[in-house]
């Protein structure tokens, strides 16, 4: 479910059902052509699909974060974004790339989703396994 599919007066009604937010990370760092950029939020938009379809009723997505680069200031504003997320009642972040080498570490963040070493989108099978590994240790 998208952040804005959801109306101001239902949110706190849906708040104990949507507990885990997915946080799009694109990657782009300002050098990309046209074609590139619209070629990285494609591969994005195609990683995605591998979470938002199968667990609509209980992620929200969130705008993505469109420009990062390996500065740890960026890194921290991520941080931030996962902080505050959680202030807003989220249990869960998942972090998602389509951009290989993107992924670092972050204690606020829950999950990152990414490409496998060689580039592809990891299967539906693993993205399932491990949203449902995470919402399974984390309820135990």
């Amino acid at each position: 479910m998208k952040f804005s599919e959801i109306e101001q007066e239902q949110w706190e009604e849906l708040k104990p059902y949507l507990d885990t937010c997915l946080l799009p990370i694109t990657g782009l760092d300002g050098s990309e052509s046209p074609v590139e950029a619209t070629l990285a939020l494609e591969n994005l938009r195609d990683i995605m699909d591998l979470v938002e379809i199968p667990f609509k009723g209980r992620v929200v997505t969130y705008p993505a974060c469109h420009y990062i680069s390996d500065d740890p200031s960026a890194h921290s504003q991520i941080s931030s974004y996962c902080s505050a997320l959680k202030g807003q009642g989220f249990k869960y972040i998942i972090l998602i790339t389509a951009k290989l080498h993107t992924a670092f570490q972050l204690n606020e963040a829950d999950l990152w989703i990414t490409p496998t070493e060689n580039g592809e989108n990891p299967s539906a099978e693993q993205v399932n396994l491990q949203i449902r590994e995470l919402w399974r240790h984390n309820n135990s």
